[in-house]
């Protein structure tokens, strides 16, 4: 069978990538699209997977989403038509459903932060996928069909995180290239998504208590993730002998249990730190969703909601654990399996 993979943000490579690599060793045909945004591109040519590049960022405003969305959709069927995919899948991408069901392919989506409008995704997909932490009556509470929602075990990020190569070869390339010095403390910061449809301003006023936290600290090295180049403003202030922009698409795992700790204004870093065992803190100001919930809940995800919580809560400190990958093999063949079941229900004259 042909299989469509749409990556529509950074984060999604990782998800993808072993997914089409287990699909591939089946025997299946693959191939990738991809929106030009946040380190996407340069994540797909990272891991030597190649792909159509299609569509960039759409910028702020709804307005300016939607029309990019539409956008993008029409380019996905312009470029996609003549391959004649058996199903598409995606983590997120509204562009892709929409192209998908113009093209006649099935399409399934997978999510989990269950706050997102879901219309595209109701409507367009053949299934979507939750993690098993988002119960029925979340659900309904969304406003998701329940008979396209599916559930998988775990987390997301297990797909990944339980076959990244965190040996100490792959650790230690990282920090000597980003020049760590080994008696700091490591501090991986990500600034909040000031773009998206869910930020609120209240999570930059939490950064702002951060930094100065930071600022306080001679022994602190910073390594600072910015989003957009908007974003370097905030860290001007600080001394430039302890901030350490990358300057090039690292390994996330291997970025991260580098790591003493990480604080990011919510995504997926945190959840890998957590699953990791690397102290992970979220500023994260939307709506909690129940994947943050049942982190937090196990102890391993510590959740800023005030510029006040930043001086009771934060422990600038040098890890004192192991990093743990996390054991979920079953994961990439629970969804192989279903994507593929997708494609072989639509060919054999099913919805």
């Amino acid at each position: 069978m042909k299989i469509w993979f749409d990556a529509d943000n950074g984060p999604h490579v990782l998800i993808l990538r072993p997914l089409a690599e287990e699909l591939q060793r089946r025997g299946h045909e693959i191939r990738f699209t991809a929106r030009d945004r946040a380190s996407t591109c340069e994540l797909l040519d990272l891991y030597g997977l190649p792909y159509h590049r299609i569509g960039s960022e759409y910028g702020k405003g709804l307005l300016s989403k939607a029309t990019g969305t539409l956008g993008r959709a029409a380019a996905l069927v312009r470029t996609m038509r003549h391959w004649q995919a058996d199903a598409s899948f995606g983590h997120g991408s509204r562009a892709l459903p929409l192209a998908s069901r113009l093209l006649g392919v099935p399409s399934v989506t997978m999510y989990d932060y269950e706050w997102v409008n879901p219309t595209v995704f109701s409507l367009a997909c053949h299934s979507i996928l939750l993690p098993a932490a988002i119960t029925d009556a979340r659900i309904r509470e969304v406003g998701l069909p329940l008979h396209k929602s599916f559930r998988y075990p775990g987390f997301k990020e297990e797909l990944y995180l339980a076959s990244s190569p965190l040996d100490d070869q792959a650790i230690q390339a990282v920090s000597q290239d980003l020049g760590l010095a080994p008696d700091r403390v490591h501090v991986l910061l990500r600034p909040p998504a000031t773009h998206a449809h869910y930020h609120n301003p209240e999570a930059e006023t939490i950064l702002a208590k951060l930094l100065q936290a930071i600022a306080r600290r001679p022994d602190v090295q910073l390594i600072y993730l910015r989003r957009s180049e908007d974003q370097m403003s905030m860290v001007q202030d600080l001394a430039p002998d302890r901030v350490i922009i990358p300057q090039r698409v690292y390994d996330g795992p291997s970025l991260i249990a580098a790591m003493d700790l990480v604080i990011s204004g919510g995504g997926t870093m945190t959840r890998e730190a957590a699953i990791l065992g690397v102290p992970s803190y979220s500023f994260f100001r939307g709506r909690v969703g129940q994947v943050d919930e049942a982190l937090a809940a196990a102890g391993k995800l510590i959740m800023l909601r005030t510029p006040d919580e930043v001086a009771q809560r934060l422990t600038l400190k040098p890890r004192d654990s192991a990093v743990v990958a996390p054991d979920n093999s079953m994961l990439v063949s629970f969804i192989s399996d279903h994507l593929l079941e997708a494609a072989r229900s639509t060919a054999d004259g099913g919805a």
